[in-house]
């Protein structure tokens, strides 16, 4: 089961005699959708199309990428007998672990705990679900390991593309982080840099603003679910 809107992945013909099912946002696949709608930070609805049959759907996590996601498991789902009733249900029944896209709202903030883990392509994907919030925008942006010589440059991009967002506010935790900050500041932005959690910890009370939806991305080495359990509990 494969991505037909992917240009490499779409010239798949044959994967050990088996023939690969495609899904994606265009007729031609074997699942697609369409009817796309934001309902903000709520989730998003579409309508999915399986062969012959269709239904409509609310997936209760944000951002066009569920979009996908969501079409991945109802071909799995009729690849093992599941009715579209119950492909349905499976789709709206989804819940968010800890650190991946979960939604935490407190009487301050609307928390978007993305900490779990970051690398550039999944914190720009988590940059466009921030930018669906109705309320005051606010990235908190960590250290992302691992990417090899381009570290910087990656940083930087990340940074760019969180000023094209129109994030209200970008703070960058950490060292590698300070390229982050840089290529936000490129774009214009509202910008801070600190050297550690526990130095932004210490501002927050002032940083932030009772109502702001705020995104809390990082990779996992960087412990930012210390950032989460802190935001949890502040009180504006």
């Amino acid at each position: 089961i494969l991505n037909g809107d992917d240009d490499k992945l779409i010239t798949v013909k044959e994967v050990k005699g088996i023939t690969p099912q495609f899904f994606g946002l265009s007729g031609g696949n074997n699942a697609f959708a369409d009817n796309i709608r934001s309902l903000s930070l709520k989730g998003i609805a579409c309508s999915i199309h399986l062969g012959d049959e269709s239904f409509d759907v609310v997936i209760p996590i944000p951002g066009h990428h569920m979009v996908y996601n969501a079409l991945a498991g109802a071909l799995v789902g009729q690849e093992l007998g599941l009715t579209i009733d119950e492909i349905k249900s499976g789709i709206e029944a989804l819940v968010p672990v800890a650190g991946r896209n979960n939604l935490i709202e407190t009487d301050s903030l609307m928390i978007i705990d993305d900490c779990y883990n970051a690398n550039p392509i999944s914190t720009k994907a988590s940059l466009d679900v921030l930018a669906l919030a109705d309320n005051r925008k606010v990235a908190v942006l960590g250290d992302m390991f691992e990417l090899g010589e381009n570290e910087k440059q990656l940083h930087f991009g990340v940074g760019e593309h969180a000023a094209k967002n129109n994030i209200d506010l970008i703070v960058c935790v950490g060292a590698l982080s300070l390229n982050t900050a840089n290529g936000a500041k490129n774009g214009d932005a509202n910008v801070l840099h600190f050297a550690t959690k526990q130095d932004f910890l210490s501002e927050a009370k002032t940083i932030l603003k009772k109502g702001d939806a705020v995104l809390v991305k990082a990779s996992n080495g960087m412990a930012f679910k210390e950032i989460v359990e802190n935001l949890r509990e502040l009180k504006l």
